[in-house]
């Protein structure tokens, strides 16, 4: 029984850990495996913090105490509930995408620019429908012609790099593990981090330069957007380190760290889901009470 409390206890731990490194850490160093790795170690600690969960659950409700049957139905039911607010999160981001998927079948080519008409300065890049940048003509006319390159460049990096798959993953992995909530604003600030440096890779200055005048253009808007924008993340922290030389690769102790621990915790949560299966529908021969010894 002690075993199972350490391990259950263990994807908890590792939530607080990620929820803890995104404040002190600035990502800035090397935001491209930021907005990588984290995703898929947020999703793989959500994931075994539901296998944690149901297996202390199924604990409970197999024993005797009524107060511990009770509670393991309470954390059932916390399951049910986070995992419909899951469901709810992707209806509304595939709702989004069939929305914005217009902009793609108006684009010449694939991940090609779409230029719409308004008075409101913006650019976004559409996952959808094979991709495109939207930029429109309020944008076009306030920036340089290297200025509105970096702008372009930016948007193709996040469709290049397919950070909107990235960025919906933590979002799904927090809608489940709330603990992971603030992850969610670290790995978008690293995707746009990411994309300003791929803009940047030939005239840094002029994509400083884009991202500032962009923020300051929108400054007066008030729009939420789930869409990813180059006036996304911590503005003042992307021009400043657009200011600096470019952040050298993750170091590959690093890169081998998270996937020991994405390794790790996925056999965590398989043992998990193990011992409730266990519990719930014993194999045969199996005595289904052997998990309390």
């Amino acid at each position: 029984m002690m075993l199972l409390l350490v391990l259950a206890a263990l994807p908890w731990i590792m939530s607080i850990a990620l929820r803890t490194y995104c404040g002190p850490v600035d990502d800035d160093a090397s935001p491209r495996a930021t907005v990588t790795i984290i995703p898929v170690l947020a999703a793989v600690t959500a994931f075994a913090v539901a296998a944690s969960t149901t297996s202390l659950a199924s604990v409970l409700i197999a024993s005797q105490p009524a107060i511990a049957v009770a509670a393991g139905f309470g954390m059932i039911g916390w399951v049910v509930y986070r995992l419909a607010l899951a469901a709810g999160h992707i209806v509304r981001v595939v709702a989004s995408s069939r929305d914005a998927a217009k902009f793609a079948a108006e684009a010449d080519v694939r991940g090609g620019t779409v230029l719409v008409e308004s008075t409101e300065p913006d650019a976004f890049a559409v996952a959808s429908g094979g991709g495109a940048v939207v930029i429109t003509t309020a944008l076009v006319a306030a920036l340089s012609d290297a200025e509105l390159t970096a702008v372009i460049e930016h948007e193709r990096a996040h469709l290049r790099f397919r950070h909107t798959f990235f960025t919906q993953t933590v979002e799904l992995a927090a809608q489940f593990d709330p603990v992971l909530r603030p992850v969610v604003g670290h790995v978008r600030h690293a995707a746009e981090r990411h994309a300003d440096e791929w803009a940047a890779r030939y005239d840094r200055h002029a994509a400083m330069s884009a991202v500032a005048k962009t923020v300051l253009l929108r400054a007066h808007l008030a729009r939420h957007s789930t869409s990813l924008s180059s006036t996304g993340g911590d503005v003042v922290r992307r021009v400043r380190a657009l200011t600096a030389p470019a952040p050298a690769p993750a170091r590959r102790s690093v890169v081998v760290a998270a996937l020991v621990s994405i390794a790790a915790f996925a056999a965590i949560s398989l043992g998990l889901l193990d011992v409730a299966q266990d519990v719930i529908v014993p194999e045969v021969g199996e005595n289904p009470t052997s998990v309390f010894r």
